[in-house]
């Protein structure tokens, strides 16, 4: 599953596949955004479908059965695809963040430069039942990215994002703390 090389001395110290709950929250997402475009596609459909078929019915029904066949596979389709890209890594040096859709990208934010985690329940996690880690940086990057990607959105100043994390206080404490350990070993002050 590891898709990224360790740094000398870098050992893992913890793995962390997202909960399954977050293929809903993906699921939830891409169908906001993808329900509306589909739409106008069925009313076009649907106009058609009465020119060909001269009956109101037919056309209803159609229409329908496309919307929903469309909307509801694309969404499950993608939210699948999205889930299985994600994947997070703590290691004694940086904590990695791998997530995508068709792709994926790789994120390594090493730990003297992490400055705070915030724990995220959104409306939508909490509907789920999943939480959420945003890693902030003493660069302080601002990623605002809503729907970037079906699901790569940030809080502004937040550089790494774990989605679906099974323990978020546990993992919140683990990484503040091997942060604070680093930048102390390394004579950093904060």
């Amino acid at each position: 599953m590891q898709e990224f090389h360790l740094l000398e001395d870098e050992k893992i110290i913890e793995e962390i596949k997202p909960v399954l709950n977050l293929k809903k929250f993906f699921f939830l997402k891409l169908l906001a955004v993808v329900a509306p475009l589909i739409f106008f596609v069925d009313i076009f459909l649907y106009t058609v479908l009465i020119v060909v078929f001269n009956d109101i019915i037919v056309g209803i029904i159609f229409a329908l059965a496309f919307f929903i066949l469309l909307t509801f596979g694309i969404a499950m389709a993608f939210s699948g695809a999205s889930y299985n890209k994600f994947y997070y890594w703590i290691t004694n040096k940086r904590v990695i963040a791998k997530r995508g859709i068709i792709g994926y990208q790789i994120v390594s934010i090493p730990f003297e430069r992490i400055s705070d985690i915030i724990i995220s329940r959104t409306f939508l996690e909490n509907i789920v039942g999943i939480a959420s880690l945003h890693v902030q940086t003493l660069a302080g990057q601002s990623s605002f990215m809503i729907g970037r990607g079906f699901g790569n959105y940030s809080l502004l100043g937040s550089e790494g994002q774990l989605f679906g994390i099974p323990n978020p206080e546990e993992t919140q404490n683990k990484i503040l703390q091997l942060a604070r350990m680093k930048r102390k070993d390394e004579g950093l002050t904060m």
